[in-house]
């Protein structure tokens, strides 16, 4: 049994989860009990139908509980908008396995057992093969391999690998039936290399459209209604729902950071005392400890850094210390020289070009008639840490803004200086210390969590109290200090910008009648309690609704037509580039290294129609005006260079034939694939089920 259990161990986290094959998208789905599973049936339930064949739910739930163990298994946190993300991805591999399967046997590909035999135990096995029996060289162990082929107690197993390496090679036989007709042309080869590696250096005049102020630009209702008829089809939408919802936050209160801390307290006598302190560390770590490494005091949690560098002694214990969502108590065990250096500092923000308040409130501070703290607290635009007085705790070199870090390590100790100048505005600086040393650090950590149950709690009281009390939703979030949020939810949306839901929140929006208010879902950081306020049909959005979209629009549409017909009249007439940037009342740039295949401008973005024209006429001709997706374009080409005959070597042929090749096949394939699934009738019963 000791191979057996070495098979199921090496097939785990391949033979069980889902394979990724030729046709990019589509996945074979492999049973989750994998060699044992082989016969196993259906337990009758259907979760959806492809052309009236079902979609078996045992199978759609063993291949959703193999990916949702897989993301388990690294330690990641299963939301539900993850969850609804595998659901979906599983309902649509199994629908594509099912066309699949069936296009194969309508087309008569199939695999021989001479064929998998030797695609098992032949000279080049079947990926799948080095997969399950690796040698840890990049092979096969092909004794392992030998004895599972030979011994009779194995022959379940065998033949799940038959099935999977036989499903593989006809799948493998499908690809290569339908792509057997792909073609790279020397012209195409010719044209991607060029495209690839050629290079333009050119001058352009360009009027910006966002330039043109609104009030320059005259639109009318009319025009409005106008783009609006002329576009009904842009403004189409899903069903949607108008919901409002309050979320109730799992972040840790100061009761949840009290907890670690009390649990950490108790450990402080014994690790003082401790003879060993990376033993008793690792005794008592949540989670595996690490050796202790010589850090500075920038490399440090900000609070853990100030308590530590507070008082630098050999065998101090110091905290409990919260930072951030964790809490520590550390042993400082060792102290020596360090090469960088680290400063404990505090700053005021001021708006950019308060320098004159700037200088008065640091007077202030100097008098002695106001503090830092305070000043900062009243006076700084840092939200982050004016109501700490302006504390940025430890920091080393590269950890902020280059202006404020080169006054920050250059300043006095103890003395305020400023204004200082930044991108953010105007700073006043207060460093409170320096540091040279690293310490030796010995931690015990501990995660300051949520009570989940406390604020679930929070959530149900409040869902089942609106119902109860018949009360107002918005009235009594607002009594209990919660904003309500509203939000549009389209039908066929998978998630809600900044919420973790899962498929039970959908399934609540399209069963609630309106005014109907939910019990508590998760998502991610909190719970929510949703009410469901207007449900609407499918159809073009009302006018009214879209207004502002359209106005936007159609003031583009108008900027544009400003812009470029100012840029037409510059050229009219204009014997060169610097008349006609003068006759616009802008100037000539130049931009170099551009690429057909980023097809960006600096400073302009995306602009495919000014880069294909630079890369379409020869050094020292003009273009026209050429009307682009943020301006308006004339583009004189100055040089081209790259992508010369004795560049397209033997190998770049070789290299990008390839590449095209595989993007041909895909695509290929691709198009293959949606064919079969637009002409295929997919009922998906899982929203009525599940």
């Amino acid at each position: 049994m000791g191979v057996m259990n070495s098979i199921r161990e090496r097939a785990g986290g391949f033979m069980v989860g889902v394979l990724v094959v030729a046709f990019g998208g589509l996945w074979a789905l492999q049973d989750s009990g994998a060699f044992d599973a082989v016969g196993l049936g259906p337990d009758g339930r259907t979760i959806g139908e492809v052309d009236g064949e079902p979609i078996e739910g045992e199978l759609y739930q063993r291949a959703v509980d193999q990916q949702l163990d897989a993301y388990q298994a690294q330690g990641l946190e299963v939301t539900g908008s993850l969850q609804r993300n595998i659901e979906d991805r599983v309902f649509d591999s199994l629908v594509d396995n099912a066309l699949v399967e069936r296009e194969m046997d309508r087309l008569g590909v199939e695999v021989t057992d001479d064929e998998v035999f030797e695609l098992i135990t032949g000279p080049t096995p079947d990926p799948l093969i080095a997969q399950v029996f690796p040698d840890g060289q990049g092979g096969v162990d092909r004794a392992a391999l030998q004895q599972v082929v030979e011994d009779p107690q194995f022959a379940e197993q065998l033949q799940a690998i038959e099935e999977q390496v036989r499903r593989n090679r006809r799948q493998a036989k499908l690809s290569a039936l339908i792509t057997a007709t792909t073609r790279v042309t020397p012209s195409e080869l010719q044209s991607e290399f060029v495209r690839q590696n050629r290079r333009a250096t050119a001058e352009l005049v360009a009027l910006r459209y966002a330039d043109v102020p609104d009030d320059q630009v005259e639109v009318s209702d009319r025009d409005l209604r106008s783009y609006y008829d002329d576009h009904i089809e842009d403004f189409e939408r899903d069903a949607s729902y108008s919901i409002e919802y309050v979320a109730f936050d799992k972040a840790p209160t100061a009761a949840d950071s009290a907890r670690a801390t009390d649990e950490l307290q108790g450990l402080v006598q014994g690790f003082r005392q401790a003879p060993d302190p990376v033993a008793y560390a690792r005794r008592n770590s949540f989670g595996a400890a690490v050796d202790p490494a010589f850090v500075g005091a920038g490399d440090l949690p900000a609070e853990l850094a100030s308590a530590v560098y507070s008082n630098l002694t050999e065998g101090r214990v110091v905290g409990p210390v919260v930072a951030g969502d964790r809490a520590y108590v550390a042993r400082i065990q060792g102290l020596r020289d360090g090469d960088a250096t680290a400063v404990k500092a505090r700053h005021i923000l001021f708006p950019a070009g308060s320098e004159d308040q700037a200088r008065q409130v640091r007077e202030q501070i100097n008098s002695g008639d106001l503090s830092f703290a305070a000043a900062a607290r009243q006076f700084s635009t840092d939200r982050s840490n004016s109501a700490q007085g302006g504390d940025l705790g430890w920091f080393g070199e590269g950890r902020m803004v280059e202006a404020f870090e080169q006054a920050a390590f250059a300043a006095p100790e103890g003395q305020v200086i400023g204004p200082v100048q930044s991108p953010f505005g105007v700073h006043l600086i207060l460093v409170e210390d320096r540091a040279t040393s690293e310490v030796q650090l010995v931690q015990i950590e501990r995660p300051v969590e949520a009570d989940f149950g406390r604020v679930l709690g929070e959530a149900e009281d409040f869902a089942a109290f609106i119902e109860l009390e018949d009360r107002d939703f918005a009235e009594e979030a607002q009594e209990r200090g919660i904003a309500p949020t509203p939000v549009e939810v389209q039908d066929s949306q998978a998630q809600v910008p900044g919420l973790e839901l899962g498929r039970d929140f959908f399934r609540f929006l399209r069963r609630a009648d309106e005014g109907q208010v939910s019990e508590p879902f998760d998502a991610g950081g909190s719970f929510i309690v949703a009410r469901l306020v207007e449900r609407r049909e499918a159809g073009p959005a009302p006018f009214e609704e879209v207004r502002g979209q359209v106005e936007t629009e159609v003031l583009t549409e108008r900027k544009k037509e400003v812009q470029t017909a100012a840029l037409q009249n510059a050229l009219d007439g204009a014997s060169s580039l610097g008349a006609i940037a003068a006759a616009a009342g802008t100037d000539v740039e130049t931009v170099s290294d551009l690429s057909m295949v980023q097809g960006t401008i600096p400073n302009y973005g995306v602009e495919p129609r000014a880069v294909g024209a630079a890369f379409g006429l020869q050094p020292g001709q003009r273009s026209g005006v050429i009307a682009g997706d943020q301006a308006a374009f004339v583009v004189r080409t100055t040089s081209l260079t790259g992508a010369t005959d004795g560049e397209f070597t033997a190998d770049a042929r070789t290299s990008i034939r390839e590449q095209l090749l595989q993007q041909k096949r895909s695509r290929v394939l691709q198009a293959w694939l949606q064919g079969l699934r637009d002409e295929a009738e997919v009922d998906d019963f899982r929203n009525d089920l599940l």
